[in-house]
Parts: C-alpha cells; structure tokens; sequence
C-alpha cells in the first residue's frame, strides 16, 4: 500500500503562466459549431440504435441509463473542448512572449488565443438548429392521450348497423401527418433519452419534457464549453509536469556530483 503523504509530494503542481486573451468568437467559430453539430448528428444516431434497447420496465434503472448515454455524449464533447482550450491557452502563451518582446502580433493571431466565453459561443452556434426545430413543438405540445388502432377485418360486415356507425365513424377519419406531426416526430428523436425515461405510461411527464425540449435536446452540447473552460488548468498541468521533471533533474544532478566531490575527496584522503 503506498503512503498518502508519498502520494502528494509526487503529484505534479499547477503552474499557471500568463497568456494573451483572445476575442469572444473568432473567424473558426462557425467551422467549429459545424463540427460540433456532427458530433451531435452522431448522438442522434446513437440514441436511435441504442434507445429501443433502454426501454426497461423498471422505471429507476431506465432513467439512469438513459441519463448516463447523455452523460457520455457530454464528455465526448468535453474532451474534445479541452484539448481546444489547452491549445489555444498555449497560444495565447506564445503570442504575449511575442509582444513582451516587441514584436508585432496579428488581429488573427490574438483572436485565436483563449477566451472564457469562446467555447459557449461555439456550443451555441451548434445548438441553434436544434433549438429552431424543437421550439415550435414545445410551444404546440399537448398531453398525449390513446388512441384506438385499426379495426380487424371481420368487424367490416357490422358497419352497416345503424347502432354501430357513430362509434365506428372514428376509424373513418383523416389520419394525415400534417407539419406540427413531423415536427413533433423530428423533436422526439432529438430527445430521445428523456422521451424514453417518460414513454407513452407517463403522460403528464411526457409533456413537461416536450415542453422543455428546446433545453434537453442540446443538452449534450454543455460538455463543449466546461471542457473548454478546463484549457488554462490543463496547461498548467502541463508547466507543472515540466517543473517537477526539471527539480528531479535538477536533484540528480546535484546528487550525482556530490557523489562524485565525496569519491574525489575519499581518493585524495587515501592518498
């Protein structure tokens, strides 16, 4: 068992060096809201293939599997906003060394250096559509209630009973998917993992979810910025791994030539 006070001394600082502050949202923005909008395509497809195979009975242990495959989309997005953050922060580095030390340094070259909001913008230009598309059936959503299925066939012959006609009249009517439907289809897919936690047996919690769904749908995309938000830590972990490398350098060094002063002065004592 290792010894605790053994296992902090070993743990690498943070050191955290100043760099060049960025602008809010620079000339990669769009490109990288795109590409975070892929990967959440990619969370879509998920949902789908991996949704029917969440659907347990057992409502406790559907909600947490459903919340933890939203869980892992968030941090698949959080490291990828990481390593953009620590990168730029190194960026912002070398671009302040660069005017510390006279020499000019590009409107292009500052945007691109680290800034606090840059990673939300980014996330909110790749949530924009998802809220456009889920918007209007939030607003529209209504309680879904049952609705009865398709008459068998041998029922057919009792139609033409006066008694029978009103009741059976409802399976005459016009069932096309108009607008609000695709959209409604469209906005359950996109909330896949939380539909499934409702499902059709929770209707009253089905709702509330349509009506948040604007918030829930791009949900995942959250990762991006708090991971991004991480890039000056990260980088000072890295400083941190290169001091200590260099103290431990550094000590053998100085024990290596004590070593030798003490081999030296052993020989000349003999001597």
């Amino acid at each position: 068992m290792q010894n605790p006070s053994k296992n902090a001394k070993n743990k690498n600082p943070l050191v955290f060096k100043p760099y060049l502050k960025g602008s809010l949202l620079d000339g990669a923005a769009v490109k990288r809201g795109l590409r975070l909008m892929a990967y959440y395509l990619m969370f879509v497809f998920i949902y789908l293939i991996v949704g029917s195979a969440l659907q347990f009975g057992n409502f406790a242990v559907r909600t947490a599997m459903n919340l933890l495959i939203v869980v892992i989309c968030a941090m698949i997005v959080y490291m990828d906003g990481s390593r953009l953050g620590e990168s730029e922060v190194a960026f912002g580095e070398i671009a302040l060394a660069r005017q510390e030390a006279g020499k000019p340094v590009d409107a292009k070259d500052r945007e691109r250096c680290f800034h606090p909001g840059k990673g939300w913008m980014i996330a909110l230009i790749a949530a924009i559509p998802v809220v456009l598309i889920t918007l209007p059936h939030a607003l529209t959503a209504t309680k879904q209630v049952y609705t009865l299925q398709s008459l068998p066939r041998w029922v057919a012959g009792y139609e033409s009973q006066e008694e029978l006609v009103a009741p059976l009249s409802f399976y005459n009517r016009d069932l096309s998917m108009g607008v609000l439907d695709i959209l409604r289809l469209v906005s359950r897919i996109l909330i896949f993992p939380f539909a499934n936690i409702a499902t059709a047996d929770r209707p009253d919690l089905l709702l509330w979810m349509d009506r948040l769904s604007p918030v829930l749908a791009p949900l995942p995309l959250i990762g991006f910025p708090i991971g991004y938000l991480s890039g000056p830590r990260s980088r000072a972990l890295i400083h941190g791994g290169i001091s200590s490398s260099n103290k431990r350098a550094q000590r053998k060094k100085k024990k290596a030539i004590k070593a030798r002063q003490a081999r030296t002065q052993k020989k000349n004592e003999i001597i």
